[in-house]
């Protein structure tokens, strides 16, 4: 048995050693610094929710302070499935009637039934929307879907929509304007040879044509029998009811569930004026706008005849329109009689000098005066369109009006009449924008709007102020006092901070405000009081009272310059502000905390070095102890 000095024996566990050391040294002063950042810390969190309580209130005043709080208003309609309104903050109280007459819609066309191999061009169609408008060019042999893709697929298309329906009786093209309003009305012009499908897909209304009609009706008027300037003006007022009565027509006759009949064509037949104009009377003038006193003698039988032609004469016109107007039959007539003579020379020219009907024609006219070869080329020229027109009103072939393109238009307290190109009516009443949904029962009471201040809005947001400012006072309280039971001391406990901004608050609150009325020139006349324990307290029956007697005079206490909730504001600012009493102090609670992150390091550093020079002793000492050891072996083995 081996015998050596005491403790030199055995093997040391240096580390565990070390560790001891080190943290002997270490616990206090990291103690010291933790301690310090939980204090900081703590005051940090404590001035950020104190700021957050504080800035919800200060956030609240700013709808107060800029009125957004007094000037919302409150819609109620009592037919929403007709109109809905909306108010903005310049709406006048008050009750409105609306009477919805018609809804904007856009204008729809189409054509009749087509073959469905049918071919259609060469050509090209000239489409309008409004004053907006763009061609299409037609290849030879497109189909009706070529056509579709060529409007659809058109660059300066404006909003022109094409498709196909299948009808029972073959395919159909339908147009129609992607925007309501008559200011967006659909025409087509077609550039295609006579005779090519093409042409049908053109549209016209009656009033187009019967206004066609009327212009070379009136030019051959003015070849066969000159008008006095009187006369102009009265045969201009009755083509002027006759297109009225058309434009009746062209809308009347907009597609309905039954209006494609068998033929495929949209009915649309031409009603005479004193069946479609109101106020049209049996004992109307020749003008059929001038009344007489008297009634006139009935026409005799060849005045009956010419009446059958002209639509809107009356049995007891006087015979003033007789004598001027030329219907296009007569016109035709006497045109053909005109040209009578002319044509008979052309014939036995023909004949005699083995010439074509246009070189006969080219000698007789050389023959003439330029006063009679200007004549007989108006002559011809006004048969050519009184026959075009003709036919065409006859015979018209092109798109039919599905649905017209119409403006909205509302009866305002049945007086004001509005309208719009769609189906919204902006600042139809002051400050209101009305949406139409659908037309009201013209039988029925119209639907009523009240525009209504909104008392409750308000209500709520002073409710929200009283709210916001107990939860300020509760967190003020919970961080700055020391509870009496524990002895626990709030985070902020002792800062004057806390005593500040409450103090400042409760200033606002106490003091007048010079500039608004005297029966509402504090809170406590809104029933807003402070309570034993140092929060509000909201009495809902003194504001309502005054949100009912005095709304109009709640800008004065609140708005302004130096109105209730600009001091406040200036208040809470003076404390969460930039250079506020909290942001100061935050700025030195953040060096402190970067202090304590110095301290901090410097002791992770000396401890370092503490526990690199309590390892290299402890290491020289073992060495030491293992030499000795060896020694005394040495010297116990030789003594034997």
């Amino acid at each position: 048995m081996s015998v050596g000095p005491l403790g030199m024996n055995g093997g040391m566990d240096i580390n565990s050693m070390v560790q001891k050391i080190v943290s002997s040294e270490r616990v206090p002063k990291q103690q010291r610094i933790d301690s310090e950042r939980a204090d900081v810390n703590a005051s940090i969190s404590g001035y950020g929710r104190l700021k957050e309580s504080l800035d919800s209130m200060k956030n609240l005043m700013s709808d107060f302070r800029f009125n957004k709080v007094f000037a919302a208003r409150k819609v109620d309609v009592t037919d929403d499935s007709a109109v809905i309104a909306k108010a903005s903050t310049n709406a006048i109280a008050g009750k409105y009637s609306v009477d919805v007459l018609q809804l904007a819609q856009s204008h729809k066309l189409a054509s009749a039934p087509f073959d469905e191999r049918q071919k259609f061009g060469p050509g090209k169609l000239h489409i309008s929307m409004g004053n907006r408008s763009f061609d299409v060019n037609v290849s030879s042999y497109s189909k009706l879907n070529d056509v579709v893709r060529g409007i659809n697929g058109a660059k300066s298309n404006p909003g022109v929509r094409a498709a196909v329906i299948k009808d029972s009786n073959g395919p159909r093209l339908v147009i129609a304007a992607n925007q309501t309003g008559k200011d967006n009305a659909l025409s087509v012009a077609v550039d295609a040879k006579p005779g090519d499908e093409l042409n049908q897909l053109g549209f016209k209304t009656l009033e187009s044509r019967v206004k066609d009609l009327e212009a070379a009706r009136a030019e051959a008027q003015d070849i066969l029998q000159p008008l006095t300037p009187k006369q102009k003006e009265n045969a201009a007022k009755v083509a002027e009811k006759i297109e009225s009565a058309a434009r009746e027509v062209d809308k009347e006759n907009s597609y309905q569930p039954d209006a494609f009949q068998a033929s495929g064509q949209a009915t649309q037949s031409y009603v005479k004026p004193q069946d479609r104009i109101p106020g049209w009377t049996e004992t109307a003038s020749g003008t059929l706008l001038d009344s007489y006193d008297e009634p006139q003698p009935e026409l005799d039988s060849a005045a009956q005849e010419k009446s059958s032609q002209v639509d809107g004469w009356s049995n007891t016109a006087s015979g003033t329109l007789y004598d001027s107007y030329v219907t296009p039959e007569e016109a035709e007539k006497k045109l053909a009689a005109l040209r009578a003579d002319e044509e008979s020379s052309i014939a036995q020219a023909v004949q005699s000098g083995n010439m074509t009907p246009e070189e006969a024609k080219a000698e007789i006219r050389e023959g003439m005066s330029p006063e009679e070869k200007q004549h007989a080329d108006k002559i011809e020229q006004a048969q050519k369109n009184l026959q075009a027109a003709q036919k065409e009103f006859d015979n018209y072939s092109g798109l039919t009006q599905v649905q017209t393109a119409q403006d909205s238009k509302v009866i305002l307290d049945g007086v004001a009449t509005l309208t719009s190109n769609n189906n919204v009516i902006e600042d139809a009443i002051e400050g209101v924008d009305l949406t139409l949904k659908s037309k009201t029962d013209p039988n029925a009471r119209p639907p009523e709007i009240d525009v209504e201040y909104d008392r409750e809005t308000v209500s709520q947001y002073l409710e929200k102020f009283v709210n916001a400012y107990n939860q300020f006072h509760q967190v003020n309280k919970d961080l700055g006092s020391v509870d009496p039971q524990t002895g626990k001391a709030g985070p902020l406990a002792g800062e004057s901070i806390t005593r500040s901004a409450e103090s400042r608050l409760k200033s606002v609150f106490s003091t007048p405000i010079k500039d608004a009325p005297q029966e509402m020139n504090s809170l406590s006349s809104l029933g807003i009081t402070t309570t034993r324990q140092g929060g509000l307290e909201l009495n809902h029956d003194v504001l309502n009272r005054q949100l009912v007697n005095n709304f109009d005079k709640l800008k004065d206490f609140f708005g302004g310059r130096d109105g209730f909730a600009d001091r406040i504001q200036d208040a809470i600012q003076s404390v969460t502000g930039v250079t506020g009493a909290i942001r100061t102090r935050e700025k030195s609670l953040t060096e402190e905390n970067r202090r304590l992150q110095d301290d901090q390091a410097t002791l992770d550093r000396r401890m370092d070095q503490l526990k690199t020079r309590t390892h290299a002793k402890f290491e020289s000492m073992q060495d030491a102890t293992s030499k000795m050891q060896s020694q005394l072996s040495g010297m116990m083995n030789a003594l034997g």
